[in-house]
């Protein structure tokens, strides 16, 4: 006897029998796999060792019985069925965080972490010393900063807030400017010993940033007025920069906030002067409301207006260091 028509509930029982023995913590593993390319920057991104991302896929793989990647000398590449379910898990990944950001927009306690990404040089110098009128303020409250030449992801909440220096491209964030940065070109006392007068762009030794760096305001005006300066060391990390011009390597744009009032660092003088950078805020629009988020937001702001003399250099000589809170 023929069967009849199958009915819907009789064709979605494989499905959902499937769903019900899906870890969907695996899928995260899957995820940063699939986007990071290989097992150690994913591992690396996780927190985790090599062993477990590669344990958790091969899981997945057994749950869904699908080959989601080929292992070979040059690493997991993804299969089509790894290309099609990425996308699949991308969306699953979005709503798991909307509902994050959606439980965390209604909780109205200001405690519990908050993770703010920054450059190194902006962590150590602006962020650091004004922690403790923030934990006065909110001893509940723990600020997480992740000081990291990457560009934290918000949206996957890799962060809940950032500060960046340059204008922001990226879409579905609340962005705010905060201030303008001002540069100088500095050198220690030691490369300067002997010599006066403004910078030599033929003679001088530099220190710059790296290739990957080449657009930002500074380098940009660096390599038109000195196209053929000698540059004998090369790093990612503003922070490294100014280590590098107090040991005596050679010449350095920095942030006046930062090298203003350094002992180890000297003012030179320029043929023209340095564009500012930009500092801008950035936070994802689900979380900006969130009590214990809006709290470092506010305390951010303040700090910001407090040093912002010293950013924009405008600061008064002798003035306190941008990061100094005034006495109350």
């Amino acid at each position: 006897m023929a069967r009849g028509p199958l009915k819907a509930q009789d064709s979605a029982a494989p499905a959902q029998e499937r769903a019900r023995r899906l870890d969907w913590g695996n899928l995260r593993f899957f995820l940063e796999l699939a986007r990071s390319g290989g097992l150690a920057r994913a591992a690396q991104r996780l927190g985790v060792d090599r062993n477990t991302v590669a344990r958790r896929v091969g899981t997945l793989e057994e749950e869904l019985g699908l080959a989601l990647f080929e292992r070979g000398p040059q690493g997991w590449t993804r299969t089509t069925a790894g290309d099609e379910l990425a996308q699949l898990a991308g969306r699953v990944e979005e709503n798991v965080l909307a509902i994050a950001r959606h439980a965390d927009a209604r909780d109205p306690a200001i405690e519990g972490a908050v993770r703010l990404t920054t450059a190194t040089h902006i962590s150590a110098h602006l962020l650091a010393p004004a922690i403790p009128a923030l934990r006065e303020r909110h001893p509940a409250l723990v600020l997480e900063v992740a000081a990291d030449a990457r560009a934290f992801d918000l949206t996957r909440r890799e962060a809940d807030l950032a500060l960046r220096l340059g204008r922001p491209q990226a879409a579905g964030l609340v962005t705010r400017k905060l201030s303008d940065v001002a540069y100088r070109l500095y050198a220690s006392p030691s490369y300067l010993a002997g010599r006066k007068g403004p910078v030599d762009f033929e003679r001088d030794a530099f220190v710059g940033f790296e290739e990957t760096m080449v657009r930002v305001p500074q380098e940009r005006w660096l390599a038109r007025l000195g196209p053929v300066r000698r540059v004998v060391y090369r790093c990612n990390s503003t922070a490294s920069l100014h280590a590098a011009a107090r040991a005596g390597v050679g010449v350095a744009v920095l942030p006046r906030f930062v090298a203003d009032g350094d002992p180890g660092l000297v003012a030179i003088g320029a043929p023209e002067p340095i564009p500012p950078h930009e500092l801008w805020l950035l936070v994802h629009g689900d979380l900006r409301r969130t009590p214990r988020v809006r709290a470092v937001i506010d305390w951010v702001d303040e700090l910001i207006e407090r040093a912002r003399p010293a950013l924009c250099g405008t600061a008064p000589p002798g003035a306190p260091p941008a990061s100094r809170p005034r006495a109350r």
